[in-house]
């Protein structure tokens, strides 16, 4: 399930990053981010993959919200004066990268070591949701492919239960109560 929604997930955010007009660039995205920056946090989602499929995470950690802004904001520019073609050939390197690798490679994450296709799962999370928020911020009309929206709220059910509100999640996919003002999954 996880492997194939990768699959899904990463062309996704290739086509939404193509259709990202020259002007859309430096424009307003998520938060603290312009376009660039978003781009260039989401990107990380493959980059991740390979880093800690080949090196492992060699001393990083998720650090604060702060730190995760920054680091959108370098792996943006990072992507320098053609963005879009340069997420493209990053897809096209990991994705050949994942499908040479068996399911139980294990990946040094900055969480510690996991198997491949347990990682790809919050991969896909990160992938679809970015996708969504990029698409909103430049106008354009997505649509993910259900496999990715099944492991994102997958994902997304399992974070709720470990951080204990599944409850409260639960009543307000059912229509039974609202969750609270400013209610998030993720710090």
């Amino acid at each position: 399930m996880n492997r194939e929604a990768f699959y899904q997930a990463v062309p996704f955010f290739v086509d939404a990053v193509s259709r990202i007009s020259p002007g859309q660039w430096d424009a307003p995205a998520l938060g603290v981010w312009n376009v660039r920056d978003l781009v260039g946090h989401t990107s990380r989602a493959i980059t991740l993959v390979e880093q800690y499929a080949t090196v492992g995470a060699e001393g990083a950690s998720v650090g604060s919200a702060q730190d995760i802004a920054e680091r959108g904001r370098v792996a943006g520019q990072a992507l320098g004066n053609d963005p879009a073609s340069a997420v493209r050939d990053l897809a096209k390197r990991v994705v050949e990268l994942v499908e040479s690798l068996p399911d139980d490679h294990p990946l040094n994450t900055s969480a510690g070591e996991r198997p491949l296709v347990r990682y790809l799962g919050s991969r896909v999370t990160e992938l679809t949701v970015h996708t969504m928020d990029l698409a909103d911020a430049v106008g354009v009309a997505v649509e993910p492919p259900v496999e990715c929206m099944r492991v994102t709220l997958y994902g997304l059910s399992d974070m709720a239960l470990r951080q204990g509100v599944a409850k409260e999640v639960a009543f307000a996919l059912t229509g039974r109560r609202a969750l609270a003002e400013g209610f998030t999954l993720v710090p």
